[in-house]
């Protein structure tokens, strides 16, 4: 359909997200990532004085994810490198999250890693770990946002958010909050030279992505030669992979080196099929239910993790609503269509 033909629900929450995209995408980064999947929790807002932590770690993740998810899209939309470009500055945003603000990829002690700390381990390195995460940050907290932006505000595909000035804050709040939060991880002893070398290697990856021909690794077919049905069974796909595939090696006690490679042949695997049946054009109902089937996994295990006092099914409740008006927008309909462009084509 010609854009703005079909109605769209919650006009009011459109129109002011319209005013301010920002906002929404600061709603799928950190929201995603963190709140969604349980990896931070809402418990917190119960009570006092736990609230004040849930505070001051959610204005931390709202300076870590925000400018640094942004400078990626900014970076996206004026480069142009393809979905290319988001695999390398998605992997060098887990990079610097992970390895200079967290240390997860470094510290056999971090709560988040659990058995990982110590399976797959080699030269100071969580390498199995590094692996899994860099792959949630690519699709989760990088990937996603970035389409579901472009899918709820088709005015904003192909154009920057942020002024100069604004590209430089953002660079400043970013910055900012990995120093805080290498300040306050710290309980652990990470080789200097380890920190440094993420830092070096997620500037690697930012510089090779603005090297990249425009469109390198887009989609090769003009139009999706799947289902949207198949695309959302295709999502379902990406978390178990990065789940259950390092659960397994452990379990069986597998070399790391071969989990590794299972996991990068799987996901991977995932990814260039997704890339060659999704299409340049017309790919929004495709898109919407790849994205709706990446998400609900991790809305399960968030749940799972939260059952206790399960505050989260508010938020789950959004985001459903959200992908309710995202389907009434591009659901395909019977006979003839013109849909706008690309979404992650450009």
């Amino acid at each position: 359909m010609v854009e703005g033909v079909r109605s769209v629900p919650f006009r009011g929450a459109y129109e002011f997200f319209r005013r301010h995209p920002i906002l929404l995408f600061l709603c799928f980064t950190p929201g995603i990532p963190e709140y969604l999947s349980g990896s931070s929790a809402f418990v917190g807002v119960l009570a006092f004085p736990a609230v004040v932590l849930f505070a001051l770690f959610l204005l931390l993740n709202l300076g870590l994810y925000g400018p640094g998810v942004l400078l990626v899209r900014e970076a996206f939309v004026r480069w142009r490198p393809g979905w290319a470009g988001v695999l390398l500055m998605g992997a060098a945003y887990g990079l610097l999250e992970e390895g200079t603000a967290l240390s997860t990829l470094f510290n056999p002690h971090a709560q988040v890693v659990g058995g990982l700390g110590t399976y797959g381990r080699f030269a100071g390195v969580n390498w199995v770990w590094t692996i899994g995460v860099l792959g949630v940050h690519i699709v989760y907290s990088v990937g996603l946002p970035i389409a579901l932006l472009g899918l709820a505000l088709p005015e904003t595909r192909g154009r920057p958010l942020l002024t100069s000035r604004g590209v430089r804050f953002a660079l400043g709040i970013y910055a900012l909050d990995i120093v805080v939060l290498m300040l306050i991880t710290r309980y652990v002893l990470v080789a200097p030279f380890l920190v440094l070398g993420a830092a070096l290697v997620a500037a690697l990856l930012i510089a090779a992505a603005h090297s990249l021909p425009h469109g390198t690794l887009d989609p090769p077919s003009p139009r999706p030669r799947l289902s949207p049905g198949w695309f959302f069974l295709l999502g379902l796909a990406f978390y178990p992979i990065l789940l259950l595939v390092p659960a397994f090696g452990g379990a069986a006690q597998l070399w790391p080196p071969v989990t590794i490679a299972i996991d990068l042949a799987l996901s991977g695997g995932l990814f260039f099929f997704v890339r060659r049946e999704i299409g340049r054009t017309g790919n929004e109902a495709a898109l919407t239910m790849l994205a709706l089937g990446a998400i609900l996994p991790i809305v399960f295990f968030g749940l799972l993790l939260q059952l206790a006092v399960p505050i989260v099914l508010g938020a789950d409740v959004l985001f459903g609503l959200f992908f309710y008006t995202l389907w009434r927008r591009y659901r395909p309909l019977p006979g003839p269509t013109h849909p706008p462009g690309a979404l992650l084509a450009r």
